[in-house]
């Protein structure tokens, strides 16, 4: 990015579908976004594979000069390692939560562990945070997002030991960012799991005049066996994004389903960013 320009450039590295062949797709999502005043890292997927995208894309890794992990999962940051040993300067900001001992009850029966590589936690460049912070004044993350307005069923299969107990997960382990570019305002998100709708008020507490765009997943995939009670859902969801003005770029857990029926509601309002994608806001 040139001096002076006031633009946002956002490439999808990683996501559960590409955008054509020459791409790797995988069940996770990773965000590389420049701004005038960094190169930042959003999520590293659940493996090395983004760092291949990154390659064909153009993109250096080493570049990096800041990284976030939007929360505790490994579709989001089973990729931190290889992102250690490609960058040697940026630090990873997390909430302290995000090493919890996350599970998701699949509905066979099947009980996963889905958290983090606990060998990471003692890493030297990850930085954890307690609630909202802010780097400068282009960057604003917060968490702690309350509420459970349009707030996705799915969430109702993952869980988190406490005590040798799974209990239903809170989310505290999430965290959005609130990027500032010239008079653009950008809201990214991982899976939104506190619900897009619950995060975007939280996220006008910090921006009154509003958000130009809102990038992440909404966590819709299998959120229903029932069709009509998905389209029910997605109607309702629609209805509100719709009254905010925003425009809307979606992603990874969103799912095809939920994401054509969104579609279908919001018209031009909203996209998808596969794997490969490159997104300007200017």
């Amino acid at each position: 990015m040139r001096k002076g320009e006031n633009h946002m450039r956002i490439v999808t590295l990683m996501d559960d579908r590409e955008l054509s062949a020459e791409f790797q797709a995988s069940h996770g999502l990773s965000f590389y976004i420049e701004t005038k005043n960094h190169k930042i890292l959003f999520d590293m997927g659940a493996d090395e594979s983004f760092l291949l995208n990154a390659q064909r894309l153009g993109v250096d890794i080493a570049g990096v000069d800041i990284a976030f992990l939007s929360h505790g999962h490994y579709d989001h940051g089973g990729g931190l390692k290889a992102f250690f040993e490609a960058n040697s300067k940026a630090s990873v900001h997390m909430q302290k939560k995000a090493f919890g001992a996350f599970y998701a009850h699949d509905p066979d029966g099947k009980i996963r562990y889905i958290g983090l590589p606990e060998e990471m936690k003692e890493h030297p460049r990850i930085v954890f945070h307690t609630g909202d912070y802010k780097i400068d004044a282009g960057i604003q993350v917060f968490a702690g997002v309350t509420g459970r307005e349009c707030y996705s069923p799915a969430n109702d299969r993952l869980f988190q030991d406490m005590n040798g107990h799974h209990i239903q997960d809170l989310f505290m382990h999430e965290q959005n960012l609130l990027l500032k570019e010239g008079n653009k305002i950008v809201l990214i998100a991982g899976c939104a799991h506190n619900g897009i709708v619950n995060i975007l008020k939280k996220a006008q507490t910090f921006t009154p005049k509003g958000i130009d765009a809102v990038i992440g997943g909404m966590h819709l995939k299998n959120a229903y066996t029932d069709e009509k009670e998905l389209e029910n859902f997605c109607q309702g969801l629609a209805a509100r994004l719709l009254d905010t003005g925003c425009d809307y770029y979606t992603c990874h857990c969103t799912g095809t389903e939920a994401y054509e029926l969104l579609r279908k509601e919001m018209k031009g309002k909203i996209q998808y960013l596969a794997a490969g994608s490159e997104l300007v806001i200017e």
